[in-house]
């Protein structure tokens, strides 16, 4: 009502108008609640016409409610708390009480919730209660996410009261707010596209990585995600494009690069990433060419052995193709095998260490004359030294690698015994290819084209021994025995591991929002302030 409508006043002819006496503290009161909304003749004119009305208290307490609706929610209701405390019938007894305890800023107890309760007053105690940490049902948790300013849901999120347990991921309603709330939490339970709805890049990149696809660099210029696929793939030059500026990255992923690079110059692997099956492939790529492998570590084990078995491979090479190499191949790989020898029996030493015993009695049976008994003693009792200590809990060794041992050693016996030292150990490493390999034929012609005359006979030999060993297998005969290498195959796979750094596992989503404010932290108290105004203004109840 504008303020010139609210000083006129109309009386009857012959009678003089009067203000509604009010005590000093309702007079103060409402001073004050006029003030709030800057209202300065309010008091004198809401009291003359009230003096007019058959229940002035009444037409009193109207023209404060509809005086209060300016004025913003919380505030609006402390006056009307104090005006009511003073007699004035402003609020409804069933809402005194809770406006007493909005006023307060106090948390209300969350006993049981009649089924009468108010929509606002039923998010303000649930609200409340989740501040507390209380244990809410999901309903009331799926009704806070979709009803409380996204700010408030990240506080909760931070604070830990809304939580992975709750299980967002499998709520019914999978709104956009609450695809939020799970990218927070458990960012695994997100669609594809619904990381991509979220443009959430990071998470994007991630699952391209695991799932073995590639991220390109922008512009030649890496970023942590093409520096990780580059590094997957085995692109070590990217080692060198991000040297000047490996710090930009995430201090793990640049701690990696860092040893990467350390390593490429020729320096040592640590016992930290050599222990760390996961980067053994990248780490065997970074090692300089040629460099003997030497180290306590699973990965020089594993590293060192799979570069003997290569030796051994140009040992072959060098038989057949370039006779004037075999001495300096075989030193090669006498070396690298000598360096995994170990006096430990478990573990990656000890597979590397059984693994360089064979190829030592083999290479020690290759090159010996018919009557060296001397090198044959030394091939066999190689091998016979971890038969004799037993089992792998006595420090020999157990299983299907003891069974090929002892093969490996009657074998060797045997051609001692019958002094033919130069029989041809392993017809598929003769022709240069993996031992049992079904590609022996092409390994055949193709060192058929590159031998020299005198060398035909070699190649030919190791040909007819695999082939009278498969007419026998398919007559159901024994074939003949064969110095089979490597013992242990599987130890000589690139682990199949996931690196933490290179494939991180999904992390949380940061949250978008800023620190809330205190609006929004106190928006349930607002709307329960405003649904309370409201509710004292038409005298209804608005149930839900």
């Amino acid at each position: 009502m504008p303020d010139a409508e609210r000083a006129a006043t109309t009386t009857e002819p012959g009678r003089t108008a009067e203000l509604l006496p009010l005590s000093q503290r309702i007079l103060a009161a409402l001073e004050r609640a006029a003030a709030a909304v800057n209202d300065a003749g309010f008091v004198e004119a809401a009291r003359l016409r009230a003096a007019c009305a058959l229940d002035p208290q009444a037409a009193l307490a109207d023209e404060v409610r509809e005086l209060l609706s300016r004025a913003a929610p919380l505030p609006a209701l402390a006056h009307l708390v104090e005006l009511a405390a003073c007699g004035l019938p402003v609020v409804g007894e069933n809402d005194l009480g809770r406006a007493e305890v909005l006023v307060a800023g106090s948390p209300p107890a969350h006993a049981e919730v009649p089924d009468h309760v108010d929509a606002s007053w039923n998010l303000h105690l649930e609200a409340a209660a989740a501040e507390g940490y209380a244990e809410l049902p999901t309903s009331a948790w799926q009704r806070l996410v979709a009803r409380l300013p996204l700010a408030v849901v990240d506080d909760l999120i931070d604070r830990g009261a809304l939580h992975l347990s709750l299980a967002p991921h499998t709520w019914s309603e999978r709104t956009e707010r609450v695809r939020y709330v799970i990218a927070r939490l458990s960012p695994e339970h997100l669609e594809d596209a619904e990381v991509t709805e979220l443009e959430w890049e990071h998470e994007e990149c991630r699952r391209i990585l695991r799932s073995g696809g590639g991220v390109r660099p922008i512009e030649g210029q890496h970023d942590e995600w093409s520096l990780r696929s580059a590094l997957l793939g085995g692109e070590l030059d990217a080692l060198d494009k991000v040297e000047s500026d490996v710090d930009r990255f995430p201090v793990a992923l640049a701690d990696l690069v860092m040893s990467l690079q350390e390593v490429r110059r020729g320096g040592p692997v640590g016992r930290r990433l050599g222990q760390d099956r996961s980067l053994f492939g990248l780490l065997e790529d970074c090692q300089p060419g040629g460099r003997l492998i030497s180290g306590s570590t699973a990965f020089h084990n594993w590293a060192g052995t799979r570069r003997m078995y290569r030796l051994l491979d140009d040992v072959h090479w060098s038989m057949a193709c370039e006779p004037g190499r075999l001495r300096e191949a075989a030193r090669a790989t006498l070396q690298q095998a000598l360096a995994l020898r170990s006096p430990e029996s478990r573990g990656a030493a000890g597979r590397a260490d059984r693994e360089a015993r064979a190829v030592q009695a083999y290479l020690h049976f290759l090159h010996a004359s018919p009557n060296d008994r001397d090198r044959f003693d030394q091939g066999i009792g190689l091998l016979e030294d971890v038969l004799k200590r037993g089992g792998s809990h006595r420090g020999g060794v157990s299983g299907e690698q003891r069974h090929r041992m002892r093969d490996l050693s009657e074998l060797l016996q045997s051609l001692r015994s019958k002094s033919k030292p130069r029989e041809v150990l392993n017809p598929y490493l003769a022709l240069c290819v993996e031992h049992g390999s079904t590609e022996w034929r092409q390994g055949w012609r193709d060192l058929r084209n590159q031998v020299e005359t005198g060398q035909l006979e070699y190649i030919n030999g190791a040909k007819d021994r695999i082939k009278r060993s498969e007419t026998a297998r398919r007559l159901g005969q024994d074939p003949e025995a064969i110095y089979a290498l490597p013992l242990d195959e599987r130890f000589l796979w690139v682990p199949d591991a996931r690196n933490d750094v290179l494939q991180p596992a999904p992390q949380p989503l940061e949250r978008r929002t800023s620190t809330s404010t205190e609006a929004e932290r106190h928006w349930t108290a607002t709307e329960a302030a405003r649904e309370i105004i409201g509710r004292c203004a038409t005298g209804t109840r608005n149930d839900h």
